[in-house]
């Protein structure tokens, strides 16, 4: 399917801190598609609450409630080195939130750093869906340019193979040392409802990415409804040593681009 791509620049100060994931990374109320009816706002927060129970005991969950035009499809993730505690937090307030950001539509998605949600009553299972981007990065740029891009293709290459294989969680998570002070950490991450295959490939153009948004930058985050890519020069995984994170990445300045089909 082609499509028309819509670029949206904004410029801010981002600080970092690991409060983050209480405010939202990315979100999508989509205009195109059809608006809601009192049955469809009702089979939505069905399925919202079946989410909420069901993910923040497993951490990801797919289910559908009611029938015709207004079945409503409804998956939620949490990112899979997340603690139950903070996952159960987090799809929590997705899922009040969301509705709030899109009271009216009935495809709705919402990012935060921690877990991802989204709803429509089209079926959207088991699909790589790319159309819809946002791409956070670092204003500042490496020093070596060649040299760490080339062991940030290695380390990619290497946690999107442990991502997409079965039984991870659709999870890869790994660091490399740049040098004696400097290290280099990255998580590649697909909802699970995708096969392997279909991981592969949305994390292939999600990386691909990366020469765009991203170039000899010192950090990147690319944010899609099917997976997800971020590096950073600071640890921001877990487990986590919350003090050391929150030195490192105070202050950090972002850009962020938002790419509609």
């Amino acid at each position: 399917m082609a499509f028309t791509h819509q670029y949206y620049l904004l410029i801010f100060a981002l600080c970092v801190l690991y409060v983050e994931s209480a405010d939202p990374s990315a979100q999508l109320c989509n205009s195109n598609s059809n608006t809601t009816t009192t049955k469809i706002t009702k089979n939505i927060d069905s399925v919202l609450t079946t989410l909420v129970q069901a993910t923040s005991q497993s951490g990801y969950s797919v289910t559908s409630f009611g029938s015709g035009l207004a079945n409503v499809f409804g998956l939620a993730q949490c990112r899979a080195d997340v603690p139950s505690d903070e996952c159960s937090s987090c799809i929590q307030t997705a899922a009040k939130e969301i509705k709030t950001i899109c009271p009216d539509r009935v495809d709705a998605r919402l990012w935060y750093e921690y877990c991802f949600i989204r709803y429509n009553t089209e079926n959207f299972f088991g699909q790589v869906d790319t159309g819809y981007g946002t791409f956070y990065y670092n204003v500042q740029n490496v020093t070596d340019p060649k040299t760490f891009n080339n062991a940030l293709g290695a380390l990619m290459e290497k946690i999107n193979k442990v991502a997409s294989a079965p039984g991870n969680k659709g999870i890869g998570k790994d660091e490399t040392k740049l040098s004696e002070f400097l290290t280099l950490y990255a998580l590649s991450q697909c909802t699970r409802d995708l096969s392997p295959l279909l991981c592969r490939q949305c994390l292939a153009i999600a990386v691909g990415d990366f020469p765009t948004y991203c170039d000899s930058k010192k950090g990147c985050r690319i944010i899609y409804s099917s997976c997800y890519v971020r590096y950073e020069l600071y640890p921001f995984f877990f487990p986590l040593d919350k003090k050391l994170a929150l030195e490192s990445s105070s202050m950090t300045n972002y850009i962020s681009v938002i790419r509609k089909p």
